[in-house]
């Protein structure tokens, strides 16, 4: 099941919970704040996505409908960072490869650490046909516009 982090940029507090959180789990943070607010990864389409279409060795790969980085077979060539629309991808220089949000399913945590620490409660995961459901009611409309509001103004 394809999932989306979604985030209300209304009730955010600007804390770094979620950023502090992803860099104690992964060594590094894989969210990063811009302006005021925290910035993820936009979980691309696998078939689509710009960092693992541009990667030569080819180490972002689709592992359990998510795209993770095979980190033996990245050589930082730092591509895909350049080709990510959000520049969500970051470099982890104690493993020597690119990292990207994977919500946490490289891990043993069943919530993201990121939305686990917000306090604020402004992060959700959703699976694509749970937003479907979730636009045909209006204030979530509301909700969804402004966080795409954030990701295109960045």
């Amino acid at each position: 099941m394809k999932t989306l982090m979604v985030l209300n940029p209304k009730r955010c507090s600007e804390c770094q919970d979620c950023i502090n959180a992803c860099k104690r789990e992964h060594g590094v943070a894989r969210a990063k704040k811009i302006g005021n607010m925290p910035v993820f990864c936009l979980q691309c389409h696998p078939e689509k996505a710009p960092c693992a279409r541009i990667c030569p060795t080819g180490a972002i790969k689709e592992y359990d409908k998510s795209l993770m980085v095979d980190e033996k077979s990245c050589i930082m060539c730092r591509l895909c960072m350049i080709a990510c629309p959000v520049g969500m991808l970051v470099t982890d220089e104690d493993k020597k490869s690119v990292q990207k949000c994977t919500l946490c399913l490289d891990s043993d945590k069943i919530i993201p650490a990121c939305v686990d620490a917000c306090k604020d409660n402004v992060l959700k995961v959703f699976s694509i046909e749970e937003l479907e459901e979730l636009k045909k009611d209006i204030k979530f409309t509301e909700i969804l516009e402004e966080a795409m509001k954030s990701y295109k103004s960045n």
